[in-house]
């Protein structure tokens, strides 16, 4: 068994732009949350887990943003057909039994590092579009999962960063500083890009070492200059790309994680409710087998 944690505005928003919009008989746009109850199926019948959570975001990123007030400010506000859903999505998690985790100040990402970090020898499993995340695989039990056809599930390390990156997961954090993240309005340095930041990381080793001597480290003076002239911004944007190692407030381990087995009932209840006719079947399957008496 392993744990399993869910980046939840990652996935959420990709359901809403991936899903055709969706009324339910209502009008009410369910669109997002049809999506999520897919994603969750898929997890129940492909990638079981004992321990797991859907972790959010809430609130601004204290830390970050203090370092960096602009952090995050170009984002657009949350589609309006996209809000009222997440009332239902979290009614949805609660329903499978998936325990919820968040922290006024922190992000998911942060909350997703410090369980990886607390994972009590099982394997972890992490479903995220956020690049950040990525360096976590560092520890060879954690892992990014994906879901490919079907309810197949497939799982990347440390291999995956350096086929997108050109650098291990160790030095994600150093090549992300260099280079920015626009989804995270995270200026880079200018001049150096994708290529060239993997390339000095490969050569050079970590940025704590490049900055300590930049004259005997990097060879080209024009690219040396650079990174001297940027040494502030280099500084800063590797602190805004670290992960926090911050539990939620009432951690206990993970019995704060522990997974309760889904209220079927409920879910055909939910289903039905948005008419998500072609879930039916599945779901009144899964509650006509959880009442059926055991056989010992």
């Amino acid at each position: 068994m392993s744990i399993v944690l869910v980046d939840a505005y990652s996935q959420i928003f990709r359901m809403f732009y991936a899903v055709p919009m969706l009324n339910n008989p209502k009008g009410e746009p369910v669109n997002a949350l049809m999506g999520i109850e897919r994603l969750l199926l898929s997890l129940e019948k492909g990638l079981p887990s004992e321990y797991g959570a859907v972790v959010f975001d809430k609130g601004k990123a204290t830390r970050r943003c203090a370092l960096c007030p602009e952090y995050k400010a170009q984002r657009p506000p949350m589609p309006e057909a996209l809000r009222p859903q997440i009332p239902r999505i979290m009614e949805l998690l609660e329903a499978f039994g998936w325990p919820i985790l968040m922290q006024e100040g922190l992000e998911a990402d942060d909350i997703i590092a410090a369980v990886s970090r607390h994972r009590e020898n099982q394997d972890v499993h992490i479903i995220t579009g956020d690049k950040d995340i990525a360096q976590l695989t560092e520890d060879p039990h954690v892992h990014l999962a994906t879901c490919d056809k079907g309810d197949a599930w497939s799982f990347g390390g440390p291999e995956v960063v350096e086929n997108k990156f050109g650098v291990p997961p160790a030095l994600l954090g150093d090549y992300l500083a260099l280079v920015g993240d626009t989804s995270d309005n995270i200026i880079g340095i200018a001049g150096i890009g994708p290529k060239t930041a993997s390339k000095l990381l490969t050569e050079c080793g970590g940025l704590d070492g490049i900055l300590a001597d930049i004259s005997g480290k990097v060879s080209n003076a024009k690219l040396a200059a650079k990174l001297e002239e940027s040494r502030e911004l280099i500084v800063r944007n590797r602190k805004l790309v670290a992960l926090d190692n911050v539990l939620p407030d009432g951690w206990q381990g993970l019995e704060s994680i522990r997974r309760k087995v889904p209220d079927w009932g409920k879910l055909v209840a939910l289903a039905e409710r948005n008419a998500f006719n072609k879930l039916l079947p599945v779901l009144k399957k899964h509650r006509d087998e959880a009442a059926q008496p055991m056989l010992f």
